[in-house]
């Protein structure tokens, strides 16, 4: 009993550190943009992402506590409508994080590198009003995605009075709508991996070439433009983020691929890697981006926060 109250504290600590970071970063990126009387693209997707992560985490503790109050909670037939809600918020919050990542790398790319071609020449500069309306559609897609979620349940089959003593030994959920398992489960992976993944690594790989041409060329004073200090920054943010995107999913598809094989892993690794993932977003958020980071040192050093002052200096916390 002790072990599973310290087990609790230690992810309540955790998801206290993840939640705290990102509610700075909302609160404080909305004051940006109520004095500005503006929503810029980036400011958009920090929002965003800062809003899911709060929901995952909140969600995911809920969970946590709910399997404590609980130990047999996995095998009660009807599953609990909190349980239920508690699992729609994390896949539904993880989804819209992830996809926010990749539309911010797609909108540095597109913004940064320069491109010969027409239609990128096009993009470039419509790109605030695409992302824009691509992160405002991931987020209504993925509502709908995960609604099945609701209708997760033990199989008609289950025995409804499993033994206390035999909790590790409860049915794989399945889902009451008639829908095809495979198909779902098959389509829902490729919207939360490869596709993703599709386009965060061009992007921040192409970035990544465009850097090194760049400083090349400055080297040579071949051309005078804009510092390479904000496109190293950029490149930085973004590679992280790729990182930590996939430091996740391995450890989320690693606890997945146990529990199928049958081997028990408990749901805390799940826990782990949500709230790694909302914790070290939130410090590359606010590492990147320069009035988040003042902000930061004048609540810790008492000094007072600056205001961007010039494009150079805010390209990771305005549109470029």
């Amino acid at each position: 009993m002790s072990t599973d109250v310290g087990n609790v504290l230690f992810f309540v600590g955790v998801g206290v550190v993840g939640v705290s970071g990102n509610i700075f970063n909302l609160i404080f990126s909305l004051q940006q943009q109520v004095k500005t009387r503006s929503i810029q693209t980036v400011g958009l997707i920090l929002d965003v992402i800062s809003i899911s992560n709060i929901i995952l985490v909140l969600s995911t503790l809920a969970m946590v506590v709910s399997v404590f109050l609980n130990a047999h909670i996995w095998c009660i037939k009807p599953y609990p409508l909190g349980l239920r809600f508690e699992m729609y918020l994390m896949m539904t919050c993880g989804f819209i994080s992830f996809w926010a990542i990749a539309w911010l790398s797609l909108f540095y790319c597109i913004k940064v590198v320069n491109f010969s071609s027409e239609i990128f020449r096009t993009l470039k500069k419509n790109i605030s009003t695409v992302i824009n309306t691509a992160v405002t559609l991931s987020c209504l897609f993925s509502f709908l995605l995960f609604l099945p979620a609701f209708s997760l349940d033990l199989p008609d089959s289950a025995d409804k009075n499993i033994s206390e003593t035999n909790i590790t030994t409860c049915p794989q959920p399945t889902f009451t709508l008639q829908i095809d398992i495979n198909a779902y489960a098959a389509a829902v992976l490729l919207l939360i991996c490869p596709i993703p993944l599709m386009i965060m690594l061009p992007t921040s790989v192409r970035m990544v070439v465009h850097l090194c041409a760049h400083t090349r060329a400055l080297q040579k004073n071949q051309t005078q433009v804009q510092g390479s200090d904000s496109y190293l920054l950029v490149c930085k943010l973004t590679i992280s983020l790729v990182g930590v995107y996939l430091s996740t999913l391995f450890m989320v598809a690693l606890y997945f691929i146990i529990k199928v094989l049958g081997a028990f892993m408990t749901y805390q690794a799940l826990v782990s890697a949500f709230t790694f993932y909302c914790g070290m977003t939130s410090v590359l958020l606010t590492a990147s981006n320069r009035y988040l980071k003042d902000k930061l040192w004048s609540l810790f050093c008492c000094r007072k926060a600056k205001e961007p002052v010039s494009k150079s200096q805010t390209v990771v916390t305005q549109d470029v």
